[in-house]
């Protein structure tokens, strides 16, 4: 019994080892961008909010009223700054990249 314990806890222990020994994936590169909007008003911050905030590869999402700006953290490998102004657009606001990281 003791003999079949120690076999099944060392290929345990071999599982765990080739598994932390394999190739990790590299980070997603996230990039941010900074949309000029039409919005106007708080409920159009919230309408961005909610509908731009689930698009593939979106991580953070910022919507500034009295500036008018959405910032958008995103992983550049689902998404890009296009899709994203597509989005905006959709919504029924007019969107530009002023700056992009």
């Amino acid at each position: 019994m003791k003999r079949i314990t120690l076999i099944i806890l060392a290929a345990i222990c071999c599982a765990f080892a080739t598994l932390s020994a394999a190739p990790k994936k590299p980070k997603a590169s996230t990039k941010t961008v900074v949309y000029q909007t039409t919005l106007d008003c708080e409920n159009c911050a919230k309408k961005i909010m909610e509908n731009v905030s689930f698009e593939k590869g979106v991580k953070d999402l910022r919507v500034d009223v009295p500036t008018k700006q959405v910032t958008v953290v995103f992983d550049a490998a689902k998404t890009d700054t296009l899709a994203l102004r597509k989005s905006i657009n959709k919504l029924g606001y007019k969107a530009r990249v002023i700056a992009f990281e």
